[in-house]
C-alpha cells in the first residue's frame, strides 16, 4: 500500500489548505493511504535546541515523512 503524509502549512481551524488536504484524504484510492500530519507542535528552528537533541514532535513528524512513500504539502 502506498502511504502519503499530508501537511498543511496553516494552523487555522478553517484553513483552506487543511480543507483541501482533508478532501484529498477522502479521495485517496483504497490502494493508498493519506495520513494528515501537523506542524502545530513544531517549534521555530533553533540550532541550539537541535544541538541539544531534536524535540519529540519534530522527530515524530520526521520519522512519519521518512517512512512514507510521498509527501503532500
Amino acid at each position: 500500500m502506498t502511504t502519503i503524509v499530508g501537511i498543511s502549512g496553516s494552523l487555522r481551524k478553517a484553513s483552506f489548505n487543511a480543507m483541501l488536504l482533508r478532501a484529498a484524504a477522502e479521495a485517496t484510492p483504497a490502494s493508498a493511504s493519506l495520513e494528515i500530519g501537523s506542524i502545530r507542535d513544531i517549534p521555530l528552528y533553533d540550532g541550539d535546541v537541535e544541538a541539544a537533541g531534536m524535540p519529540a514532535p519534530v522527530r515524530i513528524l520526521k520519522d512519519k515523512i521518512a517512512a512514507a512513500d510521498g509527501l503532500l504539502l
